[in-house]
């Protein structure tokens, strides 16, 4: 899909509405921020960046709860995060609308706790800027007695009083389903590297360079995503914990991607940007090969910055909506009962 003028001034609003979250030093402190506020949840996470405010603290603290499978209600403490209107997105057919209030969020975790009764979690790196807040977490369930591990980020907006408003759950379905199903598609089966890594570094993206950076998604412009981050190694869903650390692996994974979709239609959501690393969130619509109809889908960038530079690159999204269908999606879930 090319961007047309009309789109992208559309998108450079986006992108400066996402940017807006950016808080100041002296703003955080008027607001009674912290950069090493949190104290007591710090011990139970790898790392906490950014303002952190009393808000985002009590959610921070609630996901932890949350997060352990010790919980005697786990119902009442995943509820208890969400404010009384909140909305909560995964990948689904576009069009359908978000899971939306208390009552409809109690269903649905209610619905995923009885399939995997032991998953738990526990938080790795939470960026935080303003009410915006990137929850990295480290997941485990067992599925049908195999035990599956898998990453996620938890990008979240707040309310003053850290209750979730909106939610956008980024995590690979794929790796749930795979030892399930032989049978479903390893879409980056055949990526790999090849030559000597990439040499160089590249400076960290800047605010005015977001339009370009989604107009380069829904262009499909591999070439565009990965030179800008030359240097900065690749951590993607089917990789299997490696990276790719070649201009040429990267590319072919960022072209097995496009190959598979058609009519990408994303925008700017929240951008996060916390000593160390930024994060950006491209949210919209995909056409995948061989399906009729688009699916909503949503990537997280997350890209690591050593005094200036481009360290590392991660995209957390999930492939599952890519390579199966709603009936096959259906199917899969039916596997778990």
């Amino acid at each position: 899909m090319k961007v047309t003028p009309v789109a992208a001034m559309g998108l450079a609003a986006g992108a400066v509405l996402a940017l807006c979250t950016f808080a100041s030093p002296v703003q955080a402190a008027k607001g009674g921020w912290d950069r090493e506020g949190c104290a007591e949840a710090r011990p139970e996470v790898t790392s906490i960046s950014g303002w952190v405010s009393p808000g985002a603290c009590a959610f921070i603290k609630r996901q932890i709860t949350f997060g352990k499978v010790i919980t005697p209600d786990r119902v009442g403490a995943y509820v208890d995060i969400w404010s009384k209107d909140a909305t909560l997105w995964e990948p689904a057919k576009a069009g359908r609308p978000p899971v939306q209030g208390l009552d409809a969020i109690r269903t649905a975790i209610s619905g995923t706790l009885a399939l995997v009764p032991d998953f738990r979690f526990r938080g790795t790196r939470i960026a935080v800027n303003g009410p915006a807040v990137m929850f990295e977490a480290h997941n485990e369930a067992t599925l049908k007695g195999r035990e599956v591990a898998y990453s996620a980020v938890y990008r979240v907006l707040l309310t003053d009083d850290g209750k979730v408003i909106q939610g956008r759950r980024y995590y690979d379905r794929h790796s749930w389903f795979k030892p399930l199903d032989p049978s479903l598609p390893d879409l980056f089966a055949n990526v790999t590297d090849g030559g000597a890594p990439d040499q160089g570094r590249r400076p960290v993206l800047g605010s005015d360079e977001l339009v370009e950076r989604v107009e380069a998604w829904n262009n499909e412009d591999a070439e565009a995503l990965a030179g800008r981050l030359t240097g900065a190694p690749l951590s993607a869903p089917g990789l299997n914990g490696g990276t790719l650390r070649t201009t040429q692996g990267k590319l072919a994974y960022l072209k097995t991607f496009f190959d598979q979709v058609s009519d990408v239609q994303l925008q700017p959501g929240q951008a996060v940007k916390v000593n160390g690393a930024t994060y950006l969130e491209w949210h919209g619509t995909v056409l995948p090969k061989g399906q009729t109809d688009p699916v909503s889908f949503g990537i997280i960038e997350r890209i690591g910055d050593t005094r200036g530079v481009s360290s590392d690159w991660s995209l957390t999204f999930d492939q599952l909506p890519l390579v199966a269908d709603e009936a096959k999606i259906i199917e899969l879930y039916g596997k778990l009962r």
